[in-house]
């Protein structure tokens, strides 16, 4: 790879983000509670530049997410059939209103609540589609067709999850990834319609299928259920006690997974307050415990991670245009060879479509959820996805 050891400024937020952890921990309310998330970056960190220094072309890159996709729809998998085996507990005894026990139907990764390992789904979605994306450029239909199955089984997991943030996070990632495919010319407009509609055809045609057997999926995705507008009113007052924590620690926050200590009430206020595990908005937590400071840093990341997706994809964009007429006696060869680049620019072209989509789902899904900082695995994940969008040749 070309200036493969030459950073750039996406990567140097990168270190910024890495760096900040240092003052962060020395302003921390609680610093126990902040060394784990501080561990964590400093192995999302690493896994980033790792990627960015041995990914250098879509072949490597489908082999890594080639392994994720493959062991993430065994999950997926295992997520159905633990579904199943809950309601079927719950339906013996006549109740079929799933949306109030809906975290007891899909065991959590040991150690994790819930939501969280939805977020971790939401999260390898993207590297499994993106390897039928890469089968797909290379003429391979057969392949495409069968790398599709772990999407497929992922898709029906997220659809399980009973969360509208979940489902609706899901549809976004196959909006997001089709408009990306036609706004960078990976495909033409009719093509990302029909590819849309086949996307988003899979999804209804999961979602009717799980709601022909379980009747209550469909009524969480209406948004109609009282335990959901009870916990809309309940994140929205967590919201405005945290922003109020902001306040009191304007620059440097209240240090990393301090957010929930620091919205217990105390024995000075007036009335109690209930209990909030998180903040419930990925956002709102950055400026709780990180401050204006980490989160312009952290904003400052994503603006970067996004400017060089652009720039990257305008640059391969010029790089797979004809080339100059070869001389006749290597004509043969020299075409093939050609073909074979355009096929492999076009494919690492469609894959950062799907990290780049998958980016954007997992952040609308944590406006209204907090889980990407709690977990190593979670910002492995998410910094994974960072670099391969950055990988490639420096332009």
């Amino acid at each position: 790879m070309e200036h493969k050891g030459r950073l750039r400024a996406v990567d140097g937020g990168v270190l910024l983000v890495f760096v900040f952890e240092a003052p962060s921990l020395l302003f921390s309310q609680y610093c126990a509670n902040s060394l784990g998330t501080s561990e964590a970056i400093a192995v999302a960190v690493l896994v980033y530049f790792v990627i960015r220094l041995v990914i250098s072309g879509p072949r490597e890159t489908v082999w890594l997410v080639g392994l994720l996709g493959i062991g993430n729809a065994w999950l997926a998998f295992s997520g159905v059939n633990e579904f199943a085996a809950g309601t079927a507990s719950l339906t013996e005894i006549g109740l079929t209103d799933f949306v109030a026990f809906r975290t007891r139907f899909i065991h959590p990764i040991h150690g994790w609540l819930p939501g969280e390992t939805f977020t971790a789904f939401l999260l390898t979605l993207p590297f499994a589609c993106a390897t039928a994306a890469y089968f797909w450029k290379q003429q391979k239909q057969g392949l495409a067709a069968i790398a599709l199955l772990p999407s497929a089984l992922i898709a029906g997991v997220l659809c399980l999850s009973l969360s509208r943030a979940v489902f609706w996070s899901t549809v976004l990632f196959s909006f997001a990834g089709c408009m990306l495919l036609v706004v960078y010319r990976v495909v033409t407009l009719r093509a990302g319609s029909f590819l849309l509609a086949g996307a988003l055809g899979v999804i209804i045609a999961i979602l009717a299928c799980e709601s022909a057997l379980y009747p209550g999926i469909f009524q969480a995705y209406a948004g109609s259920h009282t335990s959901q507008a009870r916990s809309t009113q309940g994140r929205m007052g967590i919201w405005s006690r945290s922003l109020e924590l902001v306040n009191g620690h304007r620059w440097w926050g209240v240090g990393s997974s301090n957010a929930a200590l620091s919205l217990l009430s105390s024995a000075d206020q007036d009335e109690t307050t209930g209990f909030a595990s998180r903040a419930f908005s990925l956002p709102i937590q950055v400026l709780v415990e990180k401050g204006i400071i980490g989160f312009a840093l952290y904003v400052t990341f994503l603006m970067l991670v996004g400017r060089e997706f652009h720039r990257g994809m305008r640059t391969s964009l010029t790089a797979i245009q004809p080339s100059a007429e070869t001389p006749s006696r290597r004509r043969g060869a020299a075409r093939k060879q050609e073909r074979l680049r355009v096929q492999d620019e076009h494919a690492q072209r469609a894959m950062k479509c799907c990290f780049v989509a998958g980016m954007v789902a997992v952040l609308f899904r944590e406006l209204t959820y907090s889980s990407l900082l709690e977990h190593t695995l979670t910002l492995v994940l998410f910094f994974a996805l960072a670099a391969l969008v950055c990988a490639g040749d420096s332009p």
